[in-house]
Protein backbone atom coordinates (compact mmCIF):
# COMPACT_ATOMS: atom_id res chain seq x y z
CA UNK A 1 0.00 0.00 0.00
CA UNK A 2 1.16 3.52 -0.78
CA UNK A 3 2.19 5.60 2.08
CA UNK A 4 2.75 9.06 -0.27
CA UNK A 5 4.30 9.49 -3.09
CA UNK A 6 2.44 8.38 -6.55
CA UNK A 7 4.27 5.97 -8.26
CA UNK A 8 3.63 4.50 -11.45
CA UNK A 9 -0.14 2.92 -12.31
CA UNK A 10 -0.76 0.34 -15.17
CA UNK A 11 -2.23 2.81 -17.55
CA UNK A 12 0.74 3.45 -20.33
CA UNK A 13 2.53 7.17 -19.09
CA UNK A 14 4.02 7.36 -21.68
CA UNK A 15 5.23 11.39 -22.47
CA UNK A 16 3.28 12.34 -19.10
CA UNK A 17 4.87 14.77 -16.53
CA UNK A 18 4.72 15.12 -13.33
CA UNK A 19 3.18 18.79 -13.14
CA UNK A 20 0.53 17.46 -15.97
CA UNK A 21 -0.27 14.49 -13.84
CA UNK A 22 -0.99 16.73 -10.79
CA UNK A 23 -3.43 18.73 -12.64
CA UNK A 24 -5.08 16.04 -13.54
CA UNK A 25 -5.77 14.39 -10.10
CA UNK A 26 -5.79 17.60 -8.14
CA UNK A 27 -8.09 19.92 -10.84
CA UNK A 28 -11.54 18.73 -9.50
CA UNK A 29 -13.54 20.48 -7.18
CA UNK A 30 -14.99 17.17 -5.79
CA UNK A 31 -11.50 15.88 -5.00
CA UNK A 32 -10.79 19.34 -3.27
CA UNK A 33 -13.91 19.52 -1.19
CA UNK A 34 -13.45 15.37 -0.15
CA UNK A 35 -9.55 16.92 0.81
CA UNK A 36 -10.56 19.69 2.76
CA UNK A 37 -13.17 17.06 4.81
CA UNK A 38 -10.45 14.61 5.07
CA UNK A 39 -8.47 17.24 6.73
CA UNK A 40 -10.65 18.36 8.92
CA UNK A 41 -11.12 14.64 10.51
CA UNK A 42 -14.14 13.26 8.49
CA UNK A 43 -12.83 9.49 7.39
CA UNK A 44 -15.79 7.09 7.20
CA UNK A 45 -17.65 7.26 4.02
CA UNK A 46 -20.63 8.73 5.41
CA UNK A 47 -19.64 10.98 7.28
CA UNK A 48 -18.00 12.78 3.88
CA UNK A 49 -21.03 12.34 2.33
CA UNK A 50 -23.18 14.03 4.37
CA UNK A 51 -20.62 16.73 5.07
CA UNK A 52 -19.86 17.10 0.90
CA UNK A 53 -23.44 16.78 0.08
CA UNK A 54 -22.58 14.35 -3.00
CA UNK A 55 -23.99 11.44 -4.49
CA UNK A 56 -22.74 7.66 -4.10
CA UNK A 57 -21.66 7.55 -7.49
CA UNK A 58 -20.03 10.30 -7.69
CA UNK A 59 -17.95 10.06 -3.81
CA UNK A 60 -16.91 6.33 -4.65
CA UNK A 61 -15.40 7.22 -7.96
CA UNK A 62 -13.50 10.24 -6.48
CA UNK A 63 -12.61 7.92 -3.33
CA UNK A 64 -11.24 5.46 -5.62
CA UNK A 65 -9.62 7.61 -7.92
CA UNK A 66 -7.70 9.45 -4.73
CA UNK A 67 -6.97 6.16 -3.35
CA UNK A 68 -5.25 4.78 -6.58
CA UNK A 69 -3.70 8.15 -7.17
CA UNK A 70 -1.72 8.30 -3.51
CA UNK A 71 -3.74 10.95 -1.86
CA UNK A 72 -5.88 8.62 0.31
CA UNK A 73 -5.52 5.29 2.18
CA UNK A 74 -8.19 2.91 2.43
CA UNK A 75 -7.94 1.86 6.40
CA UNK A 76 -9.93 -1.29 7.53
CA UNK A 77 -11.93 -0.66 10.90
CA UNK A 78 -14.14 -2.75 13.02
CA UNK A 79 -18.03 -1.75 13.30
CA UNK A 80 -19.75 -5.04 13.98
CA UNK A 81 -18.20 -5.79 10.17
CA UNK A 82 -14.87 -4.92 8.72
CA UNK A 83 -15.34 -1.44 7.39
CA UNK A 84 -13.11 1.41 5.54
CA UNK A 85 -12.41 4.45 6.39
CA UNK A 86 -9.84 6.99 4.25
CA UNK A 87 -7.28 8.29 5.62
CA UNK A 88 -4.43 10.97 3.95
CA UNK A 89 -1.41 9.68 3.16
CA UNK A 90 2.23 11.49 2.96
CA UNK A 91 1.30 13.12 -0.44
CA UNK A 92 -2.40 13.95 0.86
CA UNK A 93 -1.05 15.57 3.36
CA UNK A 94 1.57 17.63 1.63
CA UNK A 95 -1.37 19.45 -0.17
CA UNK A 96 -1.98 21.61 2.60
CA UNK A 97 0.13 24.34 1.43
CA UNK A 98 -1.81 24.44 -1.74
CA UNK A 99 -5.08 25.12 0.50
CA UNK A 100 -3.11 27.99 2.42
CA UNK A 101 -2.14 29.47 -0.76
CA UNK A 102 -5.74 29.22 -2.51
CA UNK A 103 -6.85 30.70 0.97
CA UNK A 104 -4.55 34.06 0.76
CA UNK A 105 -5.03 34.19 -2.39
CA UNK A 106 -9.02 35.10 -1.71
CA UNK A 107 -8.32 36.97 1.20
CA UNK A 108 -6.33 39.49 -1.29
CA UNK A 109 -8.74 39.47 -4.34
CA UNK A 110 -12.35 37.88 -3.65
CA UNK A 111 -14.94 39.85 -1.65
CA UNK A 112 -15.60 38.14 1.85
CA UNK A 113 -18.78 36.14 2.41
CA UNK A 114 -21.12 37.94 4.08
CA UNK A 115 -21.28 36.71 7.89
CA UNK A 116 -18.72 34.66 7.82
CA UNK A 117 -14.87 34.59 7.57
CA UNK A 118 -12.15 32.31 7.51
CA UNK A 119 -8.70 33.07 9.54
CA UNK A 120 -5.60 30.80 9.36
CA UNK A 121 -4.66 30.31 13.52
CA UNK A 122 -0.81 29.87 13.85
CA UNK A 123 -0.42 27.40 17.08
CA UNK A 124 3.25 28.06 18.00
CA UNK A 125 2.44 32.46 18.00
CA UNK A 126 -1.31 31.98 19.02
CA UNK A 127 -2.52 33.96 16.66
CA UNK A 128 -4.34 34.41 13.37
CA UNK A 129 -2.32 35.14 10.58
CA UNK A 130 -1.65 35.32 7.28
CA UNK A 131 1.04 33.38 5.04
CA UNK A 132 4.15 35.18 3.75
CA UNK A 133 5.59 33.52 0.56
CA UNK A 134 9.99 32.79 1.06
CA UNK A 135 12.26 30.58 -0.57
CA UNK A 136 13.22 27.83 1.70
CA UNK A 137 16.43 28.26 0.57
CA UNK A 138 17.94 31.37 1.41
CA UNK A 139 14.64 32.38 3.13
CA UNK A 140 14.07 35.91 1.01
CA UNK A 141 10.39 37.01 0.26
CA UNK A 142 9.73 35.54 -2.98
CA UNK A 143 7.57 37.91 -5.66
CA UNK A 144 6.46 37.16 -9.46
CA UNK A 145 9.33 39.41 -10.21
CA UNK A 146 12.27 37.92 -8.37
CA UNK A 147 10.94 34.62 -9.89
CA UNK A 148 12.13 32.89 -13.43
CA UNK A 149 9.95 30.06 -14.83
CA UNK A 150 11.04 27.81 -17.49
CA UNK A 151 9.39 25.41 -19.56
CA UNK A 152 11.30 21.62 -19.26
CA UNK A 153 8.77 19.10 -20.84
CA UNK A 154 6.95 19.67 -24.20
CA UNK A 155 3.53 19.52 -22.59
CA UNK A 156 0.88 19.25 -19.90
CA UNK A 157 -1.01 16.55 -22.06
CA UNK A 158 -2.11 14.71 -19.17
CA UNK A 159 -4.71 16.59 -18.51
CA UNK A 160 -6.15 15.45 -21.76
CA UNK A 161 -5.85 12.33 -21.21
CA UNK A 162 -6.44 11.88 -17.78
CA UNK A 163 -9.54 9.61 -16.63
CA UNK A 164 -13.08 11.10 -17.40
CA UNK A 165 -15.41 12.47 -14.08
CA UNK A 166 -18.59 13.02 -13.35
CA UNK A 167 -20.11 16.26 -14.50
CA UNK A 168 -19.56 19.00 -12.01
CA UNK A 169 -21.93 20.99 -10.41
CA UNK A 170 -22.25 25.03 -11.42
CA UNK A 171 -20.25 27.49 -9.83
CA UNK A 172 -22.96 28.99 -7.99
CA UNK A 173 -24.12 25.75 -6.93
CA UNK A 174 -20.63 24.94 -5.11
CA UNK A 175 -21.17 25.27 -1.44
CA UNK A 176 -18.79 27.06 0.54
CA UNK A 177 -15.90 25.63 2.78
CA UNK A 178 -13.44 26.88 4.75
CA UNK A 179 -11.89 29.33 2.64
CA UNK A 180 -12.70 28.01 -0.81
CA UNK A 181 -15.39 30.52 -2.52
CA UNK A 182 -17.05 29.39 -5.76
CA UNK A 183 -14.67 31.49 -8.02
CA UNK A 184 -11.70 29.93 -6.13
CA UNK A 185 -13.43 26.40 -6.68
CA UNK A 186 -14.00 27.79 -10.56
CA UNK A 187 -10.37 28.20 -10.62
CA UNK A 188 -8.42 25.42 -8.41
CA UNK A 189 -11.14 22.54 -9.00
CA UNK A 190 -11.12 22.63 -13.21
CA UNK A 191 -8.61 20.45 -14.41
CA UNK A 192 -8.89 23.06 -17.67
CA UNK A 193 -8.18 25.94 -16.08
CA UNK A 194 -5.94 24.86 -13.84
CA UNK A 195 -3.84 23.90 -16.80
CA UNK A 196 -4.18 27.10 -18.89
CA UNK A 197 -2.96 29.29 -15.58
CA UNK A 198 0.01 27.14 -15.37
CA UNK A 199 0.92 27.47 -19.33
CA UNK A 200 0.39 30.64 -18.80
CA UNK A 201 2.33 30.99 -16.02
CA UNK A 202 5.69 29.63 -18.77
CA UNK A 203 4.60 32.51 -20.79
CA UNK A 204 2.00 31.20 -23.36
CA UNK A 205 -0.54 33.18 -24.36
CA UNK A 206 -1.75 32.78 -28.11
CA UNK A 207 -4.99 30.60 -28.59
CA UNK A 208 -2.58 28.42 -30.74
CA UNK A 209 0.18 27.82 -28.57
CA UNK A 210 -2.16 26.79 -25.91
CA UNK A 211 -4.06 24.07 -28.27
CA UNK A 212 -0.74 22.85 -29.23
CA UNK A 213 0.79 22.76 -25.66
CA UNK A 214 -2.32 21.70 -23.49
CA UNK A 215 -3.73 19.14 -26.56
CA UNK A 216 -7.16 21.10 -25.72
CA UNK A 217 -10.32 20.98 -28.33
CA UNK A 218 -10.79 23.91 -29.51
CA UNK A 219 -13.87 24.64 -28.34
CA UNK A 220 -13.39 23.57 -24.81
CA UNK A 221 -10.68 25.83 -25.02
CA UNK A 222 -12.43 28.90 -26.21
CA UNK A 223 -14.82 28.58 -23.84
CA UNK A 224 -12.42 28.46 -20.74
CA UNK A 225 -10.61 31.34 -22.02
CA UNK A 226 -13.53 33.46 -22.10
CA UNK A 227 -14.50 32.36 -18.62
CA UNK A 228 -11.32 33.81 -17.42
CA UNK A 229 -11.35 36.80 -19.12
CA UNK A 230 -15.12 37.27 -17.84
CA UNK A 231 -13.33 36.35 -13.96
CA UNK A 232 -10.54 38.97 -14.51
CA UNK A 233 -7.59 36.08 -14.96
CA UNK A 234 -6.82 37.42 -18.02
CA UNK A 235 -7.20 40.06 -20.48
CA UNK A 236 -7.21 40.13 -24.23
CA UNK A 237 -4.50 42.24 -26.15
CA UNK A 238 -4.16 42.98 -29.61
CA UNK A 239 -0.77 42.47 -31.22
CA UNK A 240 0.58 45.50 -32.80
CA UNK A 241 0.29 45.00 -36.29
CA UNK A 242 -1.21 41.42 -36.63
CA UNK A 243 -4.71 42.79 -38.14
CA UNK A 244 -6.88 42.24 -34.96
CA UNK A 245 -5.21 39.22 -33.76
CA UNK A 246 -4.98 39.25 -30.04
CA UNK A 247 -3.31 36.89 -26.97
CA UNK A 248 -4.06 36.63 -23.47
CA UNK A 249 -2.41 38.13 -20.30
CA UNK A 250 -2.29 37.84 -17.14
CA UNK A 251 -4.14 41.22 -15.14
CA UNK A 252 -2.47 41.60 -11.61
CA UNK A 253 -5.34 39.30 -10.06
CA UNK A 254 -4.17 36.39 -12.25
CA UNK A 255 -0.91 37.02 -11.34
CA UNK A 256 -1.75 36.78 -8.20
CA UNK A 257 -2.11 33.03 -8.73
CA UNK A 258 1.48 32.09 -9.03
CA UNK A 259 1.57 31.62 -5.29
CA UNK A 260 -0.77 28.76 -5.99
CA UNK A 261 0.85 27.55 -8.84
CA UNK A 262 4.10 27.51 -7.84
CA UNK A 263 2.81 25.36 -4.24
CA UNK A 264 1.11 22.72 -7.12
CA UNK A 265 4.89 22.68 -8.80
CA UNK A 266 6.33 21.95 -5.66
CA UNK A 267 3.76 19.52 -4.64
CA UNK A 268 3.90 17.62 -8.05
CA UNK A 269 7.59 17.64 -7.86
CA UNK A 270 7.67 16.03 -4.19
CA UNK A 271 4.71 13.47 -5.07
CA UNK A 272 4.79 12.19 -8.79
CA UNK A 273 7.03 9.33 -9.45
CA UNK A 274 10.51 10.98 -9.73
CA UNK A 275 11.38 9.04 -13.31
CA UNK A 276 9.04 11.29 -15.07
CA UNK A 277 9.42 15.07 -16.16
CA UNK A 278 8.39 17.78 -14.48
CA UNK A 279 6.87 20.37 -17.30
CA UNK A 280 7.14 23.61 -14.95
CA UNK A 281 10.95 24.70 -12.99
CA UNK A 282 10.65 28.05 -11.24
CA UNK A 283 13.97 29.69 -10.06
CA UNK A 284 14.45 32.15 -7.38
CA UNK A 285 16.73 34.31 -8.73
CA UNK A 286 18.21 36.23 -5.23
CA UNK A 287 19.84 32.96 -4.92
CA UNK A 288 19.81 31.34 -8.37
CA UNK A 289 18.78 27.94 -7.46
CA UNK A 290 15.26 25.74 -7.57
CA UNK A 291 12.68 27.47 -5.86
CA UNK A 292 10.77 25.47 -2.54
CA UNK A 293 8.09 28.06 -2.01
CA UNK A 294 7.17 28.06 1.42
CA UNK A 295 5.25 30.20 4.13
CA UNK A 296 6.44 32.25 6.71
CA UNK A 297 3.91 33.09 9.56
CA UNK A 298 3.46 37.43 9.35
CA UNK A 299 3.48 37.29 13.28
CA UNK A 300 6.23 35.44 14.27
CA UNK A 301 8.30 35.07 10.88
CA UNK A 302 8.64 31.34 11.61
CA UNK A 303 8.31 28.54 8.79
CA UNK A 304 4.66 27.96 8.78
CA UNK A 305 4.48 23.47 9.41
CA UNK A 306 1.57 21.81 8.81
CA UNK A 307 0.75 20.62 12.23
CA UNK A 308 0.76 24.07 13.05
CA UNK A 309 -1.38 26.13 11.13
CA UNK A 310 -5.58 25.02 11.03
CA UNK A 311 -8.55 27.55 9.55
CA UNK A 312 -10.77 28.74 11.87
CA UNK A 313 -14.70 29.29 10.32
CA UNK A 314 -15.66 32.55 12.16
CA UNK A 315 -18.86 34.59 12.29
CA UNK A 316 -18.29 38.16 11.48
Amino acid sequence: MSTGTIGQSTADTTGQTRTGRALALLGDHWTLLILQRVFMGDRKYQEIRDAVHVSDSVLSNRLKAMTDGGLLLKMPYKDGRIRYEYCLSEAGKATWRIFVAAWAWERNWLEPVPGRRTELFHSLCGHHVMPNLVCGRCTLPVTTRDTSVMRTAASLAYVVSGPRRHRQRRTAEMKHDFGFQPEMMELLGDRWNLALLSAAVIGIRRFTDFERYLGTPPTVLSTHLTRLVELGIFRLQELAGSSGRTDYRFTDKGRALSGVLMQVVRWADENILTGEESSIEIIHDPCGRKLVPEYACSDCGKLLKRHEVRFELLNS
